[in-house]
């Protein structure tokens, strides 16, 4: 099968490109995933926080470019600004006063809090003894992941973009100037399930077609790992598992707040009347991870919550799962030509930020597919050529991946 560009992966990311391509008037242009409804996606099985703040320039410009996109069409995605607030305690204060003078330097709309603005603010953030201050976004907000994905996706096809479901891509390679990658379609929506649980039980002997294009771009998000592996045999990604809580709170309704990240680096925000809150454990091994360990509630989450507020001491746990962040060995996100290819392309990897990074990413890839080069935003500095070159200012560092 020919045709002009394959994205491989519909996730934000990978819908972001083609609606970004399409909206510029790239044409044929199709989009595989092993499961379209994306019941194991990251992009469904995220937090929903949508924020400008992050410690490298290359990061803030991906969410700004993005978030100026969804203010635009906030009824349509759901998009709530509604604030994000970065507690801080005793002994953090240089790494807060760095990461908001970051902010300001880039002209974003961050404030610091002191101890009694929190109070009047968040009156239920009443346990702040081991707190210094805090930063406020007013611009940054919630965001409903699947309503942004189904845009994406809609007004690509308006522009004849082509999704196809179960299509899982087994490889690829170069020949003759095209790129050429073998396809398999799954028979049903478990073997889509199996497949992303476990990609190494796909063999290569199941029936596969061939498609030629003269690009194909990687946004498998932490599935890209496996295809890289042929091409390049250290693709430096891993996917990891975060944990996620739904939770009643008895006699407290924080619908009318936003996304708060306390300093254990449990975040939790409003969710559908109840609150939801997730972690990446520290010691979390690598893996396609989908369940919730017994024990990470009690653990985890609730010690937490509980030494921030009395209004968060009775929680009940009402379900939770996992969703996958992959890794890079400075976690940032992955964006370029794949070394050694011309006409193979990967993005990927944001740990965690695809949603609030997704329309700036689109925008950076589909400039480098029409003209090889980047003009509204230098993402050169993605590329992962920057892990191989011995030098360690050109890595990105970001601490914020939560």
């Amino acid at each position: 099968m020919k045709v002009n560009g394959v994205i491989v992966g519909a996730g934000i990311v990978g819908s972001a490109i083609a609606y970004e391509l399409s909206r510029k008037g790239v044409s044929d242009i199709h989009v595989l995933d092993p499961d379209l409804e994306g019941l194991l996606s990251s992009t469904e099985r995220n937090a929903g926080g949508v924020r400008h703040l992050w410690q490298q320039p290359i990061n803030r410009e991906l969410s700004r470019y993005s978030i100026a996109l969804f203010e635009t069409i906030k009824s349509e995605i759901g998009f709530n600004q509604t604030g994000y607030l970065w507690l801080f305690g005793k002994g953090e204060e240089s790494s807060g006063e760095d990461m908001l003078s970051r902010t300001r330097s880039h002209q974003l709309d961050y404030e610091k809090l002191s101890i009694s603005d929190i109070r009047s603010r968040y009156p239920f953030v009443d346990k702040t003894d081991d707190l210094a201050f805090a930063i406020f976004g007013s611009k940054d907000g919630l965001i409903n992941s699947n309503s942004l994905k189904q845009y994406f996706r809609e007004e690509a096809k308006k522009r004849g973009v082509t999704f196809h479901d179960r299509h899982v891509v087994q490889s690829m390679t170069e020949k003759q100037r095209k790129a050429e990658i073998s396809v398999t379609t799954l028979t049903s929506d478990i073997a889509a399930q199996d497949y992303l649980k476990n990609p190494k039980a796909l063999t290569n002997d199941q029936a596969t077609t061939v498609w030629s294009a003269d690009f194909v771009i990687l946004a498998a998000g932490a599935w890209s790992r496996d295809l890289l592996i042929p091409l390049i045999p250290n693709p430096l990604i891993e996917p990891i598992r975060r944990q996620i809580i739904l939770f009643k709170a008895e006699n407290f309704n924080m619908n009318d707040y936003g996304m708060i990240v306390d300093t254990s680096r449990v975040y939790f925000h409003p969710e559908g009347g109840n609150i939801l809150a997730g972690l990446v454990l520290k010691n979390e091994k690598p893996g396609y991870k989908f369940d919730v360990d017994s024990n990470f509630f009690e653990e985890h989450i609730w010690p937490a919550l509980y030494e921030r507020s009395s209004s968060l001491e009775r929680l009940k746990p009402i379900t939770g799962w996992g969703g996958l962040y992959s890794y890079t060995p400075d976690t940032s996100g992955i964006l370029g030509k794949i070394p050694g290819t011309q006409t193979l392309y990967e993005c990927h990897s944001f740990t965690g930020r695809g949603v609030m990074q997704s329309y700036g990413a689109a925008i950076a890839m589909s400039e480098l597919i029409m003209t090889q080069k980047f003009h509204t935003i230098d993402a050169s500095c993605l590329s992962r050529e920057r892990f191989s070159m011995g030098d360690s200012s050109k890595l990105l560092p970001e601490g914020l991946h939560i």
